[in-house]
């Protein structure tokens, strides 16, 4: 008897999209893997970025599903509920908190989750912790009291994604994460 294999962790089944009567998405499926990583590859205006609205509840589809940890149907739920499941997305402009600093960022974002009085509290020791080695994987620790408005648009895109690290997504959407940038910032972008 074969083993099963486990659910994926996000399917898109029959995903069609239209806009004024044009078909974006037309009877889309595929799926991901836990822990696999994929890239959507296309000219400007093939749909990836219809995509991943699709599945962040941002637009809706005129058909099809989109399946969550393998039980949870996407459609029709609100871009807020959905990120609360543990889907991240990064889109394709930054968008971070200008006036505050690089860490206030950071410590925004984790506290997405738990809700607004735990903005309030003091951050433990552990939690400060987490959040400064955030700032070192994305490259930005020698950054962290400067304002984030302040920031290339190159740290400004490793700034948000490193907001989503700390919300620790299940899946993590990354729209043209370095859209704008050098040979180098991209190639340091990859590494990080």
């Amino acid at each position: 008897m074969a083993a099963m294999s486990p659910a994926p962790i996000l399917e898109v089944r029959d995903v069609t999209v239209r806009f004024d009567g044009f078909t974006v998405l037309d009877g889309l499926n595929f799926s991901i893997a836990r822990g696999e990583l994929r890239f959507l590859i296309g000219p400007n205006g093939a749909g990836k970025t219809t995509l991943l609205d699709i599945i962040t509840g941002k637009t809706k589809p005129a058909a099809g599903r989109v399946l969550f940890d393998g039980r949870v149907d996407l459609i029709g739920r609100g871009e807020a509920n959905i990120a609360r499941l543990g889907i991240g997305r990064k889109f394709q402009t930054p968008a971070v908190f200008r006036s505050l600093s690089v860490f206030e960022n950071i410590e925004a974002a984790a506290g997405y989750r738990h809700g607004l009085l735990d903005l309030l509290r003091r951050l433990s020791a552990s939690d400060e912790m987490k959040l400064r080695h955030t700032l070192e994987e994305i490259g930005l620790a020698a950054r962290a009291g400067v304002p984030a408005g302040t920031r290339s648009p190159c740290e400004r895109q490793w700034l948000e994604i490193g907001m989503l690290l700390v919300q620790e997504p299940m899946i993590l959407l990354l729209d043209e994460p370095v859209a704008g940038m050098t040979r180098a910032e991209r190639e340091r972008t990859g590494e990080r």
